[in-house]
């Protein structure tokens, strides 16, 4: 499948290190200054929860990325930041990549 992500006025895409995500606790990402938007991708074999960082898999809180799914924020403020996770048990890898 072809995503097509639309960025004004956009520059280099920039691959970033792998996320590990457990259910240990949240992973927290934060967009550097300067940034236009960000691109991540499950690229493990099991959910990976995101919202805030509260979020809760045993409480049904977040929103889950399924394996090779990616999600995309574009157009950020300098204070994005967004929480990963795991259910109990279950361990994942997020792909990331910044748009400048």
């Amino acid at each position: 499948m072809i995503v097509l992500s639309e960025f004004e006025l956009a520059g280099a895409l920039t691959s970033q290190a792998k996320l590990s995500i457990t259910d240990a606790g949240v992973t927290t990402y934060t967009i550097p200054a300067g940034k236009l938007g960000v691109t991540f991708q499950n690229q493990g074999t099991g959910a990976v929860w995101y919202g805030s960082s509260d979020i809760s898999p045993a409480n049904n809180k977040g929103v889950y990325l399924l394996p090779n799914q990616t999600l995309t924020f574009k157009s950020v403020k300098r204070t994005f930041t967004i929480s990963f996770i795991t259910a109990a048990g279950v361990t994942g890898t997020i792909g990331v990549n910044e748009v400048d």
